[in-house]
């Protein structure tokens, strides 16, 4: 979408005065930069309204802090202008702000007006999960291709998966899943889950930290992540943190 409703007196909503008493000038233009960013992406091919930028980034571009930044997003989640789904941040009132002038694309005008003529059953959708709002709308007769009914598949297949053998916050698993998406990354079974984190933690017994692997993985374009592809860390002694942690356990013998 090239641009968005935006009342001139949207600094007076309660949970926005909120925002201002706690946050101030930096938490309320957080929050519309954010909407900014949503909404962007939003076209014919992409109606999750999902936030894809992660934290780091959005803390360089508004010259804050990573930890700063996460704080309020949760403070967002908490008061309900934001919702959190498996690591994914979505702002889905936005649908209720669309409207057929912010755009010429025929297909986006049909999915504005199925969102308009179905409103009702359409939000109350997507406040209980996002993913049910993707599915609703297909129900309600919005012809899509097949790579939409990939993608569908993709998200099902994601729900089922039990994130919590990773041991990350949600912020850190959004990063995760925005890399291996961007790396080509096929979708995350359970099975891949559990391997990550076998990876992470032997990552880790290296000096690694979560953000360092994840800067590896990005840059040097992996689909996946094996701690074997890290370079060893080196010690003042010149040996690798690893290394040293394999001689200390064998001291004594075998």
């Amino acid at each position: 979408m090239l641009w968005i409703k935006h009342d001139t007196d949207a600094n007076q909503d309660a949970k926005m005065q909120n925002v201002l008493l706690d946050y101030g000038i930096e938490g309320y233009g957080l929050y519309w930069y954010c909407l900014e960013l949503i909404a962007g992406k939003v076209n014919k091919d992409n109606i999750t309204f999902e936030l894809e930028h992660d934290a780091r980034i959005i803390a360089r571009n508004i010259g804050s802090t990573v930890q700063k930044v996460e704080e309020m997003m949760r403070y967002f989640v908490k008061s309900g202008l934001f919702e959190s789904s498996h690591g994914v941040i979505t702002c889905l009132k936005i649908a209720k702000r669309l409207d057929q002038s912010m755009t010429s694309n025929p297909q986006m005008r049909e999915i504005i007006d199925n969102f308009k003529r179905h409103d009702g059953v359409m939000m109350e959708s997507c406040q209980s999960h996002d993913g049910v709002m993707q599915d609703k709308i297909r129900l309600d007769k919005i012809r899509l291709d097949k790579s939409r009914i990939d993608k569908r598949d993709a998200r099902v297949t994601a729900k089922a998966v039990n994130y919590s053998v990773l041991q990350m916050n949600d912020i850190d698993l959004s990063e995760l899943k925005r890399i291996r998406k961007q790396n080509n990354g096929k979708a995350i079974t359970q099975r891949v889950a559990n391997e990550l984190a076998k990876q992470f933690s032997l990552a880790s017994e290296a000096g690694y930290s979560i953000d360092e692997v994840f800067t590896e993985w990005e840059t040097r374009g992996w689909k996946s992540f094996k701690s074997e592809w890290l370079k060893p860390k080196s010690d003042n002694s010149g040996l690798s943190a690893l290394a040293k942690k394999n001689i200390k356990n064998t001291e004594g013998g075998w």
